[in-house]
């Protein structure tokens, strides 16, 4: 009868030990997957700010070319125009039928000129700049939710005995370092 106790109580104490052993390491590689995941969404973020830095400076040119180029193709359609009808009074009926013509130009000219692009890129950039500031904005959220979570486990009681054991410390929050929390200013000029 003694023996059968000792059995019990050694199966009961050896079961509650593999319990014990198996939370502990199911525990253990809990904290280090968030670990692992703070170090991604941490990475997640300076990616965020480097495509923002890679996306502003390669759009801003490209609005730039657009406004230069549009800019150059006006000014020839002005002085053309403006060549044309240089001299011309309204009294002298030659010069005038000279006028027709010129409109005739004018009209094919103006049928010929280039579609206005730099409204259109201008409206583009800054589409993508608030899509860019959205997407910093969701890694910082989801990096502060990975280590709320991780806080909280280090914290928490029981987690926090292997923890303790393990030297899982706390992690801060993201804090944006200087400069980085304004977007780049933009010199469409």
């Amino acid at each position: 009868m003694i023996l059968e106790i000792l059995l019990i109580v050694l199966a009961i104490l050896i079961f509650t030990s593999l319990i014990i052993v198996g939370w502990s390491i199911s525990t253990y590689n809990w904290f280090v997957s968030l670990r692992q995941d703070i170090q991604t969404q941490f990475s997640n973020i300076k990616a965020e700010y480097q495509r923002r830095v890679d996306l502003f400076y390669n759009l801003v040119n490209t609005v730039k070319s657009f406004k230069k180029h549009e800019k150059s193709t006006l000014k020839e359609v002005i002085q053309a125009r403006t060549a044309g009808f240089s001299g011309v009074k309204a009294t002298d009926i030659k010069k005038m039928k000279g006028m027709d013509k010129m409109f005739s130009k004018l009209m094919v000219l103006f049928e010929k000129y280039p579609d206005i692009k730099a409204g259109e890129q201008h409206n583009k950039l800054m589409d993508e700049l608030r899509v860019t500031e959205d997407r910093i904005n969701i890694a910082r959220t989801d990096y502060n939710n990975v280590v709320r979570s991780y806080n909280v486990g280090v914290k928490s009681f029981p987690s926090n005995l292997i923890a303790g054991r393990f030297k899982f410390a706390l992690e801060t929050f993201f804090k944006n370092e200087e400069g980085t929390d304004n977007a780049p200013k933009i010199d469409l000029n």
